[in-house]
Parts: structure tokens; sequence; C-alpha cells
């Protein structure tokens, strides 16, 4: 609007005036000028161009920017590049033979000698016209455009051969030698510890940073934050949960956990995790792929208070738990902190929102993060500190309306509960964490399919914005994850040339 805004202002005076008039003279000139274009020029360099700007079509508009229009209407297209790379190379095959007899013959015209033996060769075609001392002149280079589209047309084709190609990176699925992964092995700089799965998911989301998924993810363990408003008693529950507090868990009445702490149980020391301990620290690696979406959404400024720990209780040692700081509202101007917890609550596999009367205030921004989540799949609330003399289901139902979208009211019977750990209480405390230690284990039977449903969700969310000139590979393996890998309802597809790196 802008732009024709400013062009309407540079029209002189007299063209606004008579505008339909200017518009009737320019629409008659260029007519003209293209029947004059049509007449003049030769039907073969029409040809050329057409087929040239036939390629340039295929490249940067269909393969580009409209690769979904592109799929639907593939076997046309593929038929007609096809065609004209055939009429290209042929073409080209006889200008060159022409050529190559007549350079090959004796004596050889004086114009064409200064090719014999150079590339350049390839590019002409023989001289039709003579000079005033009856000579010919120097061979024109009509075949450079033969040369040229035969490129241009065999790329195009090439992007559709691609789609059924394993990206590199994705080759070595750690399920043995195979060719795929000793090509990786040969690569060392490409070569990923990703499963396969994950790996092609990352590869088709490629342009939405923020919808990848972080290494190990589809057959790593059950990620399981525990978050809410500050001092609810997160790190106090964790500390139940685990047999004893984590190494570097303060409890307080204030608010202690200043940090988005990572962990990861099932190791032989309780301690942060040592720097050369790759084994448990790829356990957390979710927390350094969050702050590269928080790097891209926030000017390269990074989450610093990150912490890794390692705990030797081995009955969680499938699982992975996240503390977070408590939520405080000043949170919501901050884009670090902001994005750090939006990320992190959208890729563990589940959230325990941990709410109490006395700090039980819900934010509206933090509750943003979960209105298009559902309860019992993707979070639960816990009802912490509870005590049959102060239960006040009318305020949590409050605060739990603004994380839903429906009208679902929570009853005292089916929320989760945990009892104020005091001398009167210490029992029924140490009952509720053994539930909600049974609860917690019973997530691991779901998450599988909940990270495919969060996959598949994001790809049919993203697939029509995929872009680039590889967006018609992207866009197939996306559409195979969709109707194979990634259907909970069917048996997941075996490409039998999978050892080549072939999806076919």
């Amino acid at each position: 609007m802008l732009s024709t805004n400013l062009m309407y202002s540079l029209l002189p005076t007299i063209v606004k005036e008579n505008i339909e008039l200017a518009t009737f003279f320019a629409l008659l000139s260029y007519v003209l000028f293209l029947i004059n274009w049509v007449v003049t020029t030769d039907w073969l360099e029409k040809l050329h161009l057409f087929s040239l700007a036939t390629c340039i079509i295929g490249v940067f508009y269909l393969h580009y920017s409209e690769v979904v229009l592109l799929a639907r209407y593939e076997a046309p297209f593929v038929m007609a590049w096809s065609l004209l790379l055939y009429y290209h190379a042929s073409s080209w095959n006889n200008n060159y033979a022409r050529v190559h007899d007549e350079l090959n013959r004796s004596p050889i015209a004086a114009s064409l000698r200064p090719f014999k033996g150079s590339v350049l060769r390839f590019f002409i075609t023989m001289p039709t016209t003579k000079n005033a001392s009856n000579q010919w002149n120097p061979p024109p280079f009509r075949n450079s455009i033969h040369v040229l589209l035969i490129v241009c047309y065999l790329f195009l084709l090439g992007l559709h051969v691609t789609p059924f190609i394993t990206p590199m990176h994705c080759l070595n699925d750690g399920e043995g030698i195979s060719l795929a992964s000793l090509l990786s092995s040969l690569l060392p700089l490409t070569q990923s510890s990703d499963s396969m799965l994950c790996c092609r998911y990352n590869y088709a989301m490629g342009d939405f940073v923020s919808q990848e998924v972080n290494q190990n993810y589809c057959s790593g363990r059950v990620r399981v934050a525990f978050t809410g408003s500050w001092s609810t008693g997160k790190t106090y529950l964790l500390g139940g949960l685990l047999g004893h507090n984590y190494s570097t868990a303060q409890s307080a009445p204030a608010p202690t956990t200043d940090k988005f702490v990572c962990i990861a149980a099932g190791s032989s020391y309780s301690s942060p995790i040592h720097s050369d301990d790759f084994d448990n620290r790829r356990h957390c690696e979710i927390m350094e792929h969050v702050n590269d979406v928080v790097r891209s959404k926030c000017g390269g400024r990074s989450m610093a208070n990150v912490l890794d720990v390692s705990d030797n209780n081995d009955e969680f040692d499938d699982f992975v738990f996240f503390d977070t700081p408590g939520w405080q509202s000043e949170y919501s101007s901050d884009c670090i902190y902001r994005t750090y917890f939006q990320q992190l609550i959208n890729k563990v596999d589940f959230v325990y929102v941990v709410w109490d009367v006395s700090h039980g205030k819900i934010e509206g921004d933090f509750a943003d993060f979960f209105r298009h989540k559902a309860r019992g799949t993707n979070y639960e609330l816990i009802y912490n500190r509870y005590s049959k003399d102060n239960v006040d289901m009318s305020f949590l139902n409050q605060q739990y309306a603004k994380m839903s979208t429906g009208k679902e009211i929570l009853s005292e019977m089916f929320t989760t509960k945990v009892h104020e750990n005091s001398t009167h209480t210490v029992a029924q405390f140490n009952e509720d964490i053994l539930h909600l230690r049974a609860k917690i284990k019973s997530v691991n039977q779901t998450v599988q399919d909940n990270r495919k449903k969060m996959m598949k969700d994001n790809l049919l969310a993203h697939r029509g914005s995929i872009r680039g000139v590889n967006a018609l590979r992207k866009l197939k393996i996306c559409d195979r994850l969709i109707s194979d890998d990634l259907n909970l309802h069917v048996r997941p597809k075996t490409y039998r040339l999978n050892w080549l790196g072939l999806e076919l």
C-alpha cells in the first residue's frame, strides 16, 4: 500500500487527471511491444527464454515458496521438466557433434582453430556467417543456453530425488553397522547421536527452531518439571520424592530456588554433574536446547541461572526432574525468563503445577502457558500443604480457570493432594508421597505416545510454511513422518533400502 501511494504521488498531474486514458495507452504500448517481439525474434530464442523462465520459476517459486502446490501436482511438473531437459540435451548434443566433426577435420576453419582442445568448444555452435574476406566469422556461443538449462533442469529433477534420501547426519541411527553408518563415520562433522526419528523430524522442522526437539528426545528419559508460584513447596516435594534433598536444594519460607535445576537420577553420586560426566550430562541436554531458543528470541542473550545436578536415587533412574524458580509477576516483562519458562514447559513430557493456599495466586501470563494443554495428559495440579481444616477449593478453581479454556471444576476428591509434613500429619504426608511416586511412574506409560503426538501436531501445523530450496525434501519427510512413523495406529513403515540411506 505504501509503495502504491508513493508511485501515485510521483505521477505527473496530467496523468493523474487522465488516468484511464494513460492506462489505455500504456497497455497499447505493451501490446505493440509484445507483438513486435513475437514477429521479429527468432522462435528458437523465444523457446529458450520461455524454458529459462520455466526453470527459474521452478527453482525460486515452486521449490522455494510454493512447495505444497508443487507436491500436489508433482507428476506433470516433473514430466514437463524432463521433456525440456531432453530437448536441451539433444539440441546441445547435435550442435556439439557438428563442432566436434569440424574440429577433427583437416584443414580446420581458421575461426574454429582456437577452440580445438579448449573447454569452450562445448559452448559454441558452427558459424553461419562469413566476413568480407569470405572467412567464417567466430562461432557464436549458442550452445551456452543449452548447457545452462541442462544444469538447471538436472538440479530441478535432483530436488525431486533427494526427498527419498535420508539426511546424511541422520544415517547413523545406532542400530548396528550398515553402509549408512559407515558413510556417516567417514563424515565426523555431520555425525549425530540423534535417533533417526528425532533427527528426521528436526530436519523437517529446520525452519522453526522453537519447535525442534533436543537430542535423545525420542528414546530418552521421561522429563518431569515442577513449577508454580514462588514458595509453594516445589523443591521440598522433590526432596520427598527422591527421599532426600538434591545436593543444591534449599528449603525456607522465602523463595529459595533461583535457578532452573535439572536433576538426573540414577547416578553414582549426588552433586552438580561433573564436567567430564557426559553420560549424565546428556540427560540435561534439553536445558541448553531451550537456551538456544531463548537466544534466538531475546537478541542473543541466554539464561545464566541453569544448573545440572546428579542424584543417586535409583527409583527414578528412568526420569529427569526439573526444579524451577517460582514464577513472579516481573518475569512477564523479562524476555529471558518468560521464554525459558514457556519453552521448558512445552518441551518436557509432564508438568506438575504446585499450588498452596498461602501462595496460591497464579499469574495470568504463567497460566497462559497451560491454556491449550490438557490436564491429566500434559500437566497436573498438586494441592500442596493440604489441610482438612483449611480447604479452599473455590480459590483453587478460581486460579485453575485461568489455565483452562473449558468449564471443568476441580473436586477435592480427585485433586492430587499432599499434606503438610508436620508432627500430626507426617504419616499422611508419607502416604501422599508414595501415591505421588506411583503417579509419576505411571506417566512413563504414555510418554512416548505423547511425544509422537506433539511432534505430529507440530508437523501438521507448520508443513504449509516450509520454505527453502530443500523445501520439497523437508515436506516429503514431514508427510512420511505424519502418515507412518508418528501414526500411533499403524505399524511404522519399513524401508527395504534403509541400509543404503534410501527411504524406499
